[in-house]
């Protein structure tokens, strides 16, 4: 089985032009390099992203399906309060995202993203979970919180008394205003300390700049997990072997159940297509036992998310609880 535990959704209306504007201008100068071509950011947006619009996920699905993932989870960002609200409000999107998991019932676990300053976001937020099924929260401090600042503590405690994960942006940022600083895998750290009953996943597990940061938290702390998502660029930059061997040193610092394959879609997926990428761990060599390789690819998602151990299980269970709710 294997399981992205990161991915969004490419729908118009969802992104606010402010965004767009400025991170094409971070996507568009990896994309060349990764690619060795020389789109400006305007051709990148139109001639690259606009082609991933996929207003219900069936080629999503198709993706999955080609690449032997069963499950992804999905879930969007809530920029609102720094960029200004896109067309479609970050709780329409939430509900547009747990519309599109019961369209693909089994397949995909949508989260609820939410910036926990906004304004009716834990009336919201119960809602969601509630009634629509939601099974996480998505945070991304840079937009203007710190995460450890008590104004995050309802969306901590609801986590705890769920029972279900927090996905936490962690590292870098694109050319736009978001502040680094806040994604310091450290500051979730602290948070994760404080709330030992919320599962924290480190996305990204803390980008190239911070993943020692994130690695120290996930081999301390029993509730932190990291999300392999975004790497695909660093990979296709290191030579032969050395993804590897990073992959086998985190491991060993965390133990491969504190690990999750992952993707963070759409825009490293432009670097390493789904079916490389998850070549790269079933590929795994000898150094990997697989029980270890399993854990990544599905295990440490499936414990966090209490998912049964296969497919038709996993796919019943979601189903059915996304019909009831």
């Amino acid at each position: 089985m294997i399981i992205d535990v990161h991915r969004h959704l490419v729908v118009k209306g969802t992104v606010q032009g402010a965004y767009i504007q400025g991170a094409s201008k971070s996507f568009s100068m990896m994309y060349n390099k990764a690619n060795k071509t020389n789109l400006t950011p305007r051709q990148y947006i139109d001639d690259v992203i606009r082609k991933e619009t996929d207003d219900h996920a069936d080629n999503i699905i198709a993706e999955m399906d080609v690449s032997g993932v069963d499950v992804t989870f999905i879930f969007a960002v809530d920029y609102g309060l720094l960029f200004g609200e896109p067309p479609i409000h970050i709780f329409d999107q939430n509900k547009l995202y747990a519309d599109i998991a019961k369209r693909h019932a089994g397949r995909m676990i949508p989260f609820m993203a939410i910036d926990p300053r906004r304004k009716g976001a834990l009336q919201h937020c119960e809602q969601a979970y509630h009634e629509w099924g939601m099974k996480g929260f998505k945070l991304h401090a840079g937009t203007g919180y710190m995460p450890d600042d008590p104004v995050c503590n309802w969306v901590y405690e609801k986590a705890s008394e769920w029972r279900i994960p927090i996905m936490c942006h962690t590292g870098g940022a694109p050319s736009v205003a978001l502040r680094w600083e806040n994604s310091r895998p450290s500051y979730f750290a602290s948070a994760a300390a404080r709330y030992p009953e919320a599962d924290f996943i480190f996305a990204h597990a803390g980008d190239i700049g911070w993943w020692h940061e994130a690695m120290q938290a996930a081999a301390w702390l029993p509730n932190v997990y990291l999300d392999l998502s975004l790497w695909q660029k660093p990979y296709r930059k290191m030579r032969d072997g050395e993804f590897q061997k990073w992959l086998r040193h985190l491991a060993d610092m965390t133990g491969a159940d504190k690990l999750m394959f992952a993707t963070d879609a759409p825009h490293p997926n432009l670097h390493c297509r789904l079916p490389d990428w998850v070549k790269v761990f079933t590929g795994l060599g000898k150094e990997f036992s697989e029980e270890e390789k399993n854990m990544i690819l599905s295990g440490t998602a499936q414990k966090v998310l209490k998912l049964s151990d296969s497919r038709a299980e996993a796919a019943s269970a979601i189903s059915t609880a996304l019909a009831e709710q």
